[in-house]
């Protein structure tokens, strides 16, 4: 069915109570500024925030991309839907009475909404159910286990846990044949499975202590359960349904949203009772993923509660629980490190859990570990460092391969240049001068990793630009100015040069055959232009050669320093490009854990290296040093 044309009475209240922070803030990371807010506009693709939106008037603009517009308009840009399915979603969530301009489809609407309200009194009632049932004769078993557990009732209360009684029909009997619900309007809600061959249904839940999961707004949309004993699995959750995605969804965020804000921060934990040992003891700020990795969606809901976007990540110490925090971070690095969100994971001591640790130890102590979390970089440079022995030549390369790769995620700026030379001198181990080597090799590597993209694209092509410049200063010399041909022939034969640029490869082959041909005292300008005649392209190129521009004519004036500087270009472009091939060889040698290979590569990345230093020492001095004219800083290029 299409979306009803709707009322505009109807457009009028949805407009009035729908908040556009609210609707955007669950897809864009948001900061305050000023009266308004700002971030990173979802609609181009957006490196600094551009984006802002006034709750105050109810609107947003980029002054990047100039989107613009109210709440509909958002929405329907974003979720590609017409107005009238945009107004109507709006009213759902608002929960507004919909009118709509013809009266039957006002009827049919109404009966559409009607189906997840009864889902939503289903699983009310249910959670009515199992409370009834744990505080009744048949919950006893429960009840012992919360007390082991040292949970009290006030914490009961608070989170309406309950018990799914034994029995393959006991829920099945109250809601379908008590209350009357249809039996597959409780299977859409997850509550009860269809039995093989269609013969009826039983309960999905029984014998298990019972976890309510609620939505953002306090309604119930799903369950936990927890097994008294050996009976797999230990947790089982709700199937995703209508009203319930455990991939949008935390637990305890109704319960907690108020103290994230008091608090300027989000604390993450893994399991039901972890969330629930924490509020019980008053750090309310808790929330528990459901089972899955957290996700970006996810941590959009927290970042609306908190100014700082302070989160932090208090998943299981052992492997299971590093390998969740590892899959969070990947999960959420784009985010993290493009909005500013302060993501820090914590640790506890002796690898346990929220719940096992508060049970020896203060809330304080908790807290005090929660404030001195590492940010989840810091975390993850501690993880490669972990168990390996820098003195080993095997355990040095793979730890700074891995260091090379993580860094390079981050942006280029002070950050990226904090770690560097803080990994540097934690590869140095107290070495200064090794720290000061290993910081620009370092950043040598990294440039190379990121090798790609439109950003590497410009990297590479400034790279390029200084080889093709050196190659055209080169020739403009060799053929204005005879009386240092030998100097420049010299040069690129000494240090076995060639061009990189085709062209200019092409017409030195032809001077060096006319410098065999042809008599030392013919103009070889005139013979060179003769021999490319027959080459239109090359002709072209060797035209632009001989034609003088302003800043071509000041290369002239002091050529012995051009020379020198363009042989040390195309030997440092040389250098480097033989640089990358190493360490590529390296990388595999690593990775086919070849120790021989792996050390005999690296002592030859450690000589280029040494070798790119002196060449980048040698320009800067000799240019500096240099009196036929103004002194200029060579480019490099980098990698």
């Amino acid at each position: 069915m299409s979306a009803p044309q709707v009322h505009p009475q109807t457009v009028e209240e949805v407009r009035s109570k729908a908040d556009l922070y609210d609707v955007v803030s669950e897809r864009v990371v948001l900061r305050k500024s000023g009266r308004d807010y700002k971030g990173l506009c979802p609609f181009h693709e957006d490196r600094s925030p551009s984006f802002f939106v006034s709750p105050s008037k109810q609107i947003y603009k980029c002054f990047s991309c100039s989107a613009s517009g109210d709440v509909f308009k958002f929405l329907m840009e974003q979720d590609k839907s017409s107005f009238s399915e945009t107004v109507l979603n709006l009213a759902q969530r608002y929960g507004i009475t919909i009118r709509t301009v013809q009266p039957e489809q006002s009827a049919e609407y109404t009966r559409r909404l009607s189906k997840r309200q009864q889902l939503i009194e289903i699983t009310e009632l249910a959670t009515q159910f199992y409370s009834y049932a744990l505080h009744s004769e048949r919950g006893q078993e429960a009840i012992t286990y919360l007390k082991q557990r040292a949970l009290t009732e006030k914490t009961v209360q608070k989170f309406r846990l309950g018990y799914a009684p034994e029995g393959w029909q006991s829920l099945y009997t109250y809601l379908v044949d008590q209350k009357r619900f249809p039996a597959s309007l409780v299977e859409e809600a997850g509550l009860i499975v269809p039995r093989n061959g269609g013969q009826g249904y039983y309960d999905r839940f029984r014998n298990r202590l019972m976890i309510p999961i609620a939505d953002g707004k306090g309604e119930i949309i799903a369950f936990g359960g927890r097994a008294f004993g050996d009976e797999q699995p230990k947790y089982l959750n709700s199937p995703e349904t209508d009203l319930f995605q455990k991939g949008q969804t935390l637990f305890g965020l109704q319960e907690a949203k108020t103290a994230i804000s008091r608090m300027d921060m989000a604390i993450v934990v893994e399991g039901y009772f972890d969330a629930i040992a924490l509020h019980q003891v008053g750090i309310t700020h808790a929330v528990a993923t459901l089972g899955t990795a957290l996700r970006a969606d996810q941590v959009k809901q927290l970042l609306r509660y908190t100014e700082s976007k302070r989160v932090i990540l208090n998943f299981d110490a052992d492997n299971a629980g590093v390998q969740a925090a590892e899959r969070a971070i990947g999960e959420l690095k784009d985010l993290v490190v493009k909005s500013g969100v302060q993501l820090r994971i914590l640790n506890l001591p002796s690898g346990k859990d929220p719940d096992e640790y508060l049970r020896n130890h203060s809330p304080q102590s908790y807290l005090e570990l929660v404030n001195t979390s590492p940010l989840w970089l810091d975390w993850q440079v501690e993880r490669l460092f972990s168990g390996r022995d820098l003195g080993q030549a095997a355990d040095f390369q793979l730890v700074s391969r891995d260091l090379v790769a993580l860094l390079s995620d981050l942006p280029e700026g002070m950050g990226r240049t904090r770690y560097i030379h803080w990994v540097a001198d934690r590869l140095s181990q107290g070495n200064g001068r090794l720290a000061v080597q290993l910081e620009d090799e370092l950043r040598r590597r990294i440039r190379r990793h990121r090798w790609s993209g439109p950003a590497q694209k410009q990297q590479r092509e400034s790279a390029l630009s200084v080889c093709h410049r050196a190659e055209v200063q080169l020739l403009q010399i060799y053929l204005h100015s005879p009386e240092y041909r030998e100097d420049i022939h010299q040069g690129l034969t000494e240090h076995d040069l060639e061009f990189s640029v085709l062209p200019h490869r092409q017409l030195w082959q032809k001077i060096l055959q006319l410098r065999e041909d042809i008599d030392p005292e013919a103009d070889i300008v005139v013979s060179l232009r003769t021999l490319c005649a027959g080459d239109s392209e090359l002709n072209s190129r060797l035209g632009q050669l001989l034609w003088l521009n302003e800043n071509n004519r000041v290369a002239l004036m002091r050529p012995h320093m051009v020379i020198r500087a363009s042989i040390a270009n195309l030997q440092l472009d040389q250098c480097e490009r033989r640089y990358r091939y190493l360490s590529q060889l390296w990388d595999e040698a690593s990775a086919k854990h070849d120790r021989v290979e792996t050390q005999y590569f690296w002592e030859q990345i450690s000589e280029e290296y040494q070798r790119i230093n002196a060449l980048k020492a040698h320009l800067t001095l000799k240019l500096g040093e240099d009196n036929e004219g103004p002194t200029y800083e060579s480019e490099t290029g980098a990698i």
